[in-house]
């Protein structure tokens, strides 16, 4: 047998096996296929869910029981009995891909996950600017562990009619990827037209789902997940400007001078409670920094396109503001109407890409600020 009947025969065989799809080379079978092969064969697996309060799972009886990943979870576990499935919680309500962009680095890649869901829909609105974020979490995902899996999750919301503000840019996002975008809005229109529920029976207050809702979307999502096509070739080039791929977050606290005389600020944990369980601050800040002057400032120079800050929201938060190079970009308003603290970000890109003075101005003591956003150069 020469050396090329005798590649079509083990290739042959592959396909035979399930090891690779018709028309994809043995390199390049999809992602997903390795997730689901995985599972298969009794391996561990890890699953990260990334996403707002919809994936975290807010007023469900329990998120960890009723929320849809959990159900998911679930789903997965009872489908394939012999994995060790290992969940990634790694979803913060009210917060979108702009912040999601930037926490990632700590929140998911470190874990390596084989799968993850990106659920940002809802949070990202009609933001002309999170279409680039959610491409810079795609590309930075992708970048930080090649073989995992990426699923876009696409939720909607309503009181009469059920909507999605991202539903299309982020399908032609995930097509362009050769990625899963697994939407529960069709379905739920569907159903809602039938007659079968209205919006009112599945959402709590418009936006999140009751019990019932999640369940209903965990079969949506189970569903269309074990029916996902291969993914095709990673494309090189981006579908947007691509500004936020090179988002990166510095803990302030790693800018204070060593002698402690000397700061302005001090160093301290992030609260250890907070307004919900998701809104912890010290389940996703390593640090924070509070000033030791009502006027303390911090400076870096470095170069970069955009910047901005992730700190707390407290009880009578007061004011920061961030320069650069002297000038002002934004000034934020720490308050939270809440009695216990939350998180809050903001980030402004600049007029033009380049080595900058960044600079944190307090203006008053109760601050809480724990990050540094940053993108470019």
């Amino acid at each position: 047998m020469n050396a090329g009947n005798l590649f079509l025969l083990i290739i042959g065989i592959m396909f035979s096996a399930g090891c690779v799809s018709p028309g994809a080379r043995p390199e390049e079978h999809s992602n997903m296929r390795k997730f689901f092969q995985k599972l298969k064969c009794g391996e561990e697996a890890t699953v990260a869910y990334f996403g707002g309060s919809i994936t975290w799972g807010a007023t469900a009886t329990d998120p960890l029981k009723t929320s849809w990943r959990a159900l998911l979870a679930k789903r997965l576990q009872r489908e394939f009995p012999a994995a060790r499935l290992v969940p990634v919680d790694a979803a913060i309500g009210g917060k979108g891909s702009d912040l999601g962009v930037f926490r990632m680095d700590r929140d998911v890649l470190p874990f390596r996950p084989d799968l993850t869901f990106v659920e940002f829909a809802v949070n990202d609105a009609q933001n002309p600017e999170r279409l680039e974020c959610m491409e810079g979490i795609l590309r930075k995902l992708h970048t930080g562990r090649p073989d995992m899996a990426i699923v876009l999750v696409i939720t909607g919301y309503g009181t009469e009619s059920f909507e999605s503000p991202r539903e299309e840019d982020y399908r032609s996002l995930a097509a362009y990827y050769g990625i899963p975008a697994i939407s529960v809005v069709p379905e739920v229109r569907r159903r809602i037209a039938a007659g079968e529920f209205s919006c009112r029976d599945i959402l709590t207050d418009g936006t999140h789902p009751n019990d019932r809702g999640y369940a209903l979307y965990c079969d949506i999502i189970f569903e269309q997940l074990m029916n996902c096509g291969d993914s095709g070739p990673w494309p090189e080039k981006p579908l947007t400007a691509n500004r936020f791929e090179s988002a990166r977050m510095i803990e302030l606290a790693s800018l204070l001078p060593p002698a402690a005389s000397a700061a302005a600020w001090r160093r301290e944990l992030p609260s250890v409670t907070g307004v919900w369980f998701d809104h912890q601050p010290s389940r996703w800040l390593p640090s924070v920094i509070v000033p030791e002057r009502e006027t303390a400032s911090l400076s870096l120079e470095t170069a970069c396109s955009g910047a901005g800050v992730y700190y707390e929201t407290v009880p009578g938060g007061d004011r920061f503001e961030l320069l650069a190079d002297g000038v002002s970009i934004f000034a934020a308003d720490t308050k939270f109407p809440w009695p216990y603290p939350g998180l809050g970000n903001r980030f402004q890109l600049l007029p033009a890409a380049g080595k900058h003075t960044i600079t944190v101005k307090a203006h008053g003591p109760n601050l809480r600020l724990g990050c540094l956003l940053l993108t470019g150069p």
